[in-house]
């Protein structure tokens, strides 16, 4: 079987990025699992590793495509430019330096160099775009770099336990302004299809989570739940609303692949006292294959080689090669497919705007 090609940024140089990528490849068997292709610089990979004490050796290729089996390789981002490490602070030349790897790997992986990638931490704040902003977040930026369009979907997995969401990190105010029928319906048909082809689930089940407490406001009964009926009508098995704490305090969860949660604090609070340091970010929607693992830049424990546990980070490796996989296997199976259609029901009360539900859209 082919090595499936994952590629690393490096993240903010200032933070643990290069220690979770250093501690992970110690063990050897993980460049057996993959090819490992970091997009990042020499020199700095060196002053982490001096200074975590690390015995990890990697190899620089020029290109994704000149990269070995088994070993952990190197595209050098930056040449014989010199990058400022000042470990534990944020900067903007650290910014400007995790942009610079991610710009490389995203062109690779719309290349086709490299089959997936996982992004390392970054501070969003320092990193500067071109029309003068800062950076929002890695997973809208992918979205517009190399999303052909395709709306993301944010989804944090641990194991069996898949959280995706419908609104991300907003003020809660703006969350019902948020909450409309065609969004709503948008992202589940994304959650659907990416359960069916990214990892492989034929019928899956989906939760979805109210927006009030008591799952009995406006929301609820005008928009959530209809939505729900129309879906479950056209193929998409989703039941609900249900009531975040319940949902969650009774373990209800472990009946489902996958939950959709209306704002972040209610999946993310849900999903990180349930992962601890295992959780990771996937991002579902999109032709190419993204994960991170789900912890910040941790400024606090740079260079003290204090991280407990890096299974995060491999398991955003593990299930970057199983998407590859899927995807490849999924694809394969249904060349030349009778699509199933899907009417959308025309009446003025319900535009939802899906006019089919396909098992290859993602």
């Amino acid at each position: 079987m082919e090595r499936i090609k994952i590629g690393i940024t490096q993240g903010d140089i200032n933070g643990i990025g290069y220690e979770l990528i250093l501690n992970t490849f110690e063990a050897e068997e993980m460049a057996s699992l993959c090819t490992p292709i970091i997009y990042g610089s020499p020199k700095v990979a060196t002053f982490h590793r001096k200074a975590l004490g690390n015995q990890t050796s990697f190899q620089v290729v020029e290109d994704a495509e000149r990269a070995k089996d088994g070993v952990l390789n190197m595209v050098n981002c930056f040449g014989e430019e010199e990058q400022k490490i000042e470990l534990g602070q944020a900067s903007e030349e650290a910014g400007a330096s995790a942009l610079v790897s991610l710009n490389m790997a995203l062109e690779d992986l719309k290349e086709g160099k490299i089959d997936a990638l996982v992004t390392s931490p970054v501070n969003n704040a320092t990193i500067k775009l071109e029309d003068g902003g800062t950076l929002k977040s890695q997973t809208a930026y992918i979205e517009t770099v190399a999303g052909e369009g395709k709306k993301a979907l944010k989804i944090f997995i641990a194991d069996h336990l898949r959280i995706a969401l419908a609104t991300d990190k907003i003020p809660v105010s703006e969350i019902p302004a948020h909450i409309n029928k065609e969004a709503l319906a948008e992202r589940l048909v994304i959650l659907h299809n990416t359960l069916k082809r990214d990892f492989f689930i034929d019928n899956p089940r989906i939760a979805v989570l109210a927006l009030n407490p008591l799952a009995d406001g406006k929301e609820e009964q005008e928009i959530i739940a209809p939505v729900i009926d129309e879906l479950f009508k056209r193929g998409v098995r989703c039941v609900g609303p249900y009531a975040a704490e319940d949902f969650f305090g009774s373990g209800n969860y472990n009946h489902f692949d996958a939950v959709f949660a209306m704002y972040y604090d209610q999946g993310v609070s849900a999903f990180k006292s349930i992962a601890q340091n295992e959780g990771i970010n996937f991002t579902a929607g999109l032709p190419v294959i993204r994960t991170a693992p789900a912890i910040g830049v941790c400024y606090d424990l740079a260079g003290k080689n204090m991280i407990d546990d890096e299974q995060s980070f491999r398991q955003a490796i593990y299930t970057a090669v199983d998407v590859a996989r899927n995807r490849t296997r999924f694809d394969k199976e249904r060349v030349n497919p009778l699509q199933k259609q899907y009417v959308s029901k025309r009446d003025d009360s319900d535009k939802l705007k899906l006019d089919q539900v396909t098992e290859e859209e993602n």
